[in-house]
């Protein structure tokens, strides 16, 4: 089975305890690109401080212990979540960590459902998915909102290639059942530091000049702006 990520040989020199960190993240951002091995959040997402680097076993003692090869890409939440439990389930040796760069995880393993939650698909999926926490919701909620944004962008390409001649108020009303879906997805983000203080998506679109509350009631549920914080 082809890797999920192809890994370089990484650093020349050997690593220490002291130098593992310094010598392997320049490498391991571009291998991954940027990407965390486990939850795959861009690094574009936190602080340059918070791209980690974790071993993947974390048992492993010695020289083998900071091998480019036993290091691994991760955000701050995973690599904590992680932290030292052990590559196999001591009681289930089927129970194991996938690691992208021997196996693609997302073939059998673990697979993505349509509200953005990850299932496992066989025991070393469950192992994985457990370990790191990657069901949780602050993961979830993310993956859910991506996808609900590109089935939006499907949708409206789609219809605006059906009723391009043919009915042009079809195509407004999918344009702002898309506005709808996409300030929905803007409700669960942080709000926005302006001029004026700190708004909502909903707020700052208003002083803009659109009635969100108007097409929210007309092409969608109306929901209550929520309070800026």
């Amino acid at each position: 089975m082809a890797a999920r990520v192809v890994r370089s040989k990484g650093p020349k020199s050997a690593m220490t305890k002291a130098t593992y960190r310094k010598k392997a993240l320049p490498h391991l951002l571009k291998d991954f690109q940027g990407h965390c091995a486990y939850c795959l959040d861009p690094d574009e997402f936190r602080h340059p401080s918070q791209s980690q680097v974790d071993h993947f076993d974390c048992n492993v003692r010695g020289r083998k212990r900071n091998l480019y090869k036993n290091l691994m890409l991760a955000c701050a939440a995973c690599n904590l979540s992680k932290h030292d439990k052990p590559v196999k389930n001591p009681l289930d040796k089927e129970q194991r960590l996938l690691n992208c760069t021997e196996e693609n995880e997302f073939l059998t393993d673990i697979v993505e459902t349509s509200n953005g939650q990850w299932e496992a698909g066989t025991k070393a999926g469950a192992y994985h998915l457990e370990v790191i926490g990657l069901r949780e919701d602050c993961h979830r909620k993310k993956r859910q909102a991506r996808r609900g944004v590109v089935q939006q962008v499907i949708n409206l390409c789609s219809t605006a290639l059906q009723y391009q001649h043919v009915d042009p108020a079809g195509l407004n009303a999918q344009i702002m059942a898309t506005v709808v879906a996409l300030v929905e997805h803007l409700d669960n983000f942080p709000p926005l530091v302006t001029n004026k203080g700190v708004l909502t998506a909903r707020e700052f679109l208003k002083k803009a000049g659109i009635d969100v509350d108007g097409i929210m009631q007309r092409y969608g549920r109306a929901k209550s702006a929520k309070p800026a914080v």
